[in-house]
């Protein structure tokens, strides 16, 4: 009787938890996007670029992507890097001397510019010739003004890179001539674009169509540029008065590419296309524009950030010590997400990450991804602590990627009905393993990094110990 009684609980066990899970799926469809809301838009035009991606500039979200991470050469559109680093480490009335270096080894057609070694122009100049004309030889000088040498302002432009979170991108000159270390990624792009965005000098540059450079050597009276993305310059086939800035690029190899920053409203956008072909890179970059802007909207959501929930949670997760007023949580930005129109933010699900980036601000210690249809970025920040203890022995940047996944509104009212129908237990004792297998984790780190400080799990515990009894010395 007692094994008849124990197989029919079993059966109605595995019926209840399978009827529960049926409606939580209905509640929860789509891995954290809510029964009902809408979908991701999408183009209905295909793109012909290689790689392609659109994302607000405010928020991080990818609102557009085709291959994002896949590596391409850049070619010209390089220049925006060039031209970003110049801007941080220099005054636009620094005169540049071009050197012989600058303006030979180039090859046939690359010094657009028309400068001889000797020639001198202020660094405003450079700017226009290096962004409106192209000029290889003039991002030669300028690289050399601001760090020495090519090779050194290379390294700048990595260190640069990888500090705004690039992940797949190598630089090798300043001007995006060919070479096979020389490449990036539509998401790398769109982040330097990004930055660019944040610079009012770098926009300040492309308010006017053409700009007259001092005199040279070649040219006496000076040489008229004239913008070349078409998108910005006024009275082409392709003018778009939501286009602030941006950079056309060609070679061979990279095919025609193209950075595009735009604004409309209170809405900021970025656009970058790879291996495209002419004119496809303008109407590939326009398509995007129109996805962007028409199909998503950007809403404040300061309720997505419970710090003391958060503290809780990562105290936790040993990501920070324990102690009354030991830490002090905030975003890095004012929460705001990028959804698609008539979307809630209650549609939102959460991705905590404590294997940060050089990107990093210093006083991060997690980053919050939000996903809409639980795989689509509506939105990054850091999370900064600007007291954090010195008792955070833990290594949180190590290779070792650790993620919880939030829980959206639709998502509990799913797991409110998986209760309700009587696989709260199941639920119960999977998230007990879960749970178990997490921390088994987190002390082997532990123990991992304390034997590598020298200090054994006593000492730890009882360092621990001290901080809760006496959290004032420790301040």
């Amino acid at each position: 009787m007692y094994r008849e009684n124990k197989k029919g609980l079993r059966r109605l066990t595995g019926f209840w938890c399978a009827a529960a899970l049926i409606l939580g799926l209905f509640f929860t469809a789509g891995a954290g996007q809510a029964y009902g809301a809408p979908g991701w838009p999408t183009l209905s035009q295909s793109v012909n670029a290689g790689a392609a991606i659109c994302m607000d500039a405010d928020t991080g979200a990818i609102l557009y992507g085709k291959n994002i991470n896949e590596k391409h050469y850049p070619a010209s559109i390089t220049k925006i890097m060039t031209a970003l680093l110049v801007v941080e480490n220099c005054s636009l009335d620094e005169t540049v001397t071009f050197s012989e270096s600058a303006v030979t080894g180039l090859e046939a057609g690359a010094v657009t510019a028309f400068t001889s070694a000797g020639d001198q122009l202020s660094v405003r100049d450079c700017l226009y010739a290096l962004l409106f004309r192209s000029a290889n030889e003039v991002a030669n000088a300028l690289a050399e003004h601001v760090a020495g040498s090519v090779s050194a302002f290379a390294d700048m432009m990595n260190a640069k890179a990888k500090s705004l979170g690039c992940r797949n991108t190598h630089f090798v000159n300043p001007n995006g001539l060919n070479d096979s270390d020389h490449y990036t990624t539509a998401y790398d792009m769109a982040l330097i674009a990004r930055a660019c965005m944040e610079n009012e000098t770098f926009l300040s540059i492309e308010t006017v169509d053409s700009y007259t450079i001092g005199p040279t050597q070649k040219r006496p009276n000076g040489l008229t540029v004239t913008l070349g993305h078409k998108m910005k310059r006024s009275g082409t086939a392709y003018s778009d008065s939501r286009v602030v800035a941006g950079k056309t690029g060609f070679t061979s190899s990279a095919g025609n590419t193209l950075v595009t920053m735009a604004e409309e409203g209170d809405r900021r956008l970025v656009a970058v296309v790879l291996q495209d072909r002419n004119p496809q890179h303008y109407t590939d970059t326009g398509a995007m524009l129109d996805l962007g802007f028409y199909s998503f909207e950007n809403l404040e959501a300061p309720e997505l950030f419970d710090g003391k929930a958060l503290e809780t949670q990562l105290i936790t997760d040993g990501v920070l010590p324990q102690g009354e007023g030991a830490n002090n949580l905030e975003t890095d930005r004012p929460l705001q997400v990028s959804l698609p129109k008539g979307a809630a933010v209650s549609d939102l699900s959460c991705d905590m990450d404590y294997n940060l980036s050089g990107g990093a601000p210093e006083e991060a210690v997690a980053q919050m991804t939000f996903l809409y249809g639980g795989d689509h970025t509506a939105g990054s920040y850091y999370i900064l602590n600007s007291r954090e203890s010195n008792l955070s022995i833990l290594d949180v940047s190590s290779p070792a990627a650790v993620a919880i996944v939030s829980i959206s509104l639709a998502t509990i009212i799913g797991i409110g009905a998986f209760f309700l129908l009587g696989g709260g237990t199941a639920w119960h004792m999977h998230n007990v393993k879960v749970e178990k297998r997490r921390r088994e984790r987190m002390r082997r780190r532990r123990r991992r990094r304390l034997e590598a400080m020298g200090m054994s799990e006593e000492e730890f515990q009882r360092l621990v110990q001290r901080h809760r009894d006496h959290p004032e010395d420790w301040e």
